[in-house]
């Protein structure tokens, strides 16, 4: 999978955020996002970052913005062509877990 891929799959998920009813994001749906961006955390190299650096919990209305900017944050970093389609991945079951 290609970095346009991603882009186009963030674009996918932060839409159907951006459309979703706040009553419908509960604990399962924000632990769900939340591992998503972690994961994708974990694939960005960053020598500074600690090596267990955990994201900071938020709420629903900053949980399109969190991913973003963790995905954004691995596509500005050279990656192999496995962690690209790795993180492809993971935004597409995110997007397709979401209610």
């Amino acid at each position: 999978m290609s970095r346009e891929e991603i882009a186009r799959e963030l674009g996918r998920v932060t839409t159907r955020l951006d459309t979703l009813a706040l009553n419908r994001i509960d604990a399962s749906v924000v632990e769900i996002i939340r591992a998503a961006s972690q994961q994708i955390v974990d694939l960005t190299i960053d020598a500074q970052r600690p090596m267990n650096a955990a994201l900071p919990a938020v709420g629903a209305t900053a949980l399109a913005a969190q991913l973003t900017i963790v995905t954004r944050d691995y596509l500005a970093t050279t990656t192999t062509a496995s962690e690209d389609a790795a993180v492809a991945e993971i935004l597409t079951d995110l997007r397709r877990s979401l209610p």
